[in-house]
């Protein structure tokens, strides 16, 4: 392992944009629930926050029936008249619910050069106001040059510090 590194996304980047619009749209997912309970009759509590198909956890699937439209992951199938009705209405309820250019941050974190490599280690810090920091043992930095936006350093250690602080003085 190397020396620890931390890094923030650049304000006002191209990737703080892509960050913001990623939680600013996460909360809107929490009306497709109980859309999606609905449309399958049944309490649908966990899923994958995937605009692509609908993948739900099938322990909460009581209905044979219904259960027998998914695959053994959760993801609905493809090849069923029923399940391809599904996943049309799934995707009008992603279209209404303003979802439709939502990312997972994973896939935001990728594009952008914000990845670990096997037997490094990555972890990051949210913020309240969505800003995101990162301690690396790698250099995060150098990997994210080759990306669209690079990451500076500095700010990170002294936010970071900052905000551990007030989480001990709530304890």
């Amino acid at each position: 392992m190397g020396e620890i590194q931390c890094f923030k996304i650049k304000k006002g980047s191209e990737f703080d944009d892509e960050v913001k619009k990623h939680f600013e749209l996460a909360d809107k997912w929490a009306n497709v629930f109980p859309r999606v309970s609905k449309l399958l009759g049944e309490k649908i509590t966990s899923m994958v926050l995937t605009t692509d198909n609908l993948i739900i956890d099938l322990d909460e699937i009581q209905d044979d029936s219904t259960k027998k439209l998914f695959k053994k992951d959760g993801a609905l199938k493809q090849n069923l008249k029923e399940s391809n009705r599904i996943r049309k209405e799934y995707q009008e309820i992603i279209d209404e619910e303003g979802l439709k250019e939502y990312q997972e941050l994973r896939y935001i974190n990728f594009s952008f050069g914000v990845m670990r490599r096997r037997g490094e280690s990555l972890t990051s810090f949210r913020t309240s106001e969505n800003e995101i920091y990162y301690e690396a043992d790698f250099d995060l930095e150098g990997r994210a040059k080759s990306s669209v936006v690079p990451i500076s350093q500095i700010e990170y250690q002294e936010k970071y510090l900052e905000e551990l602080k007030k989480k001990d003085e709530l304890i």
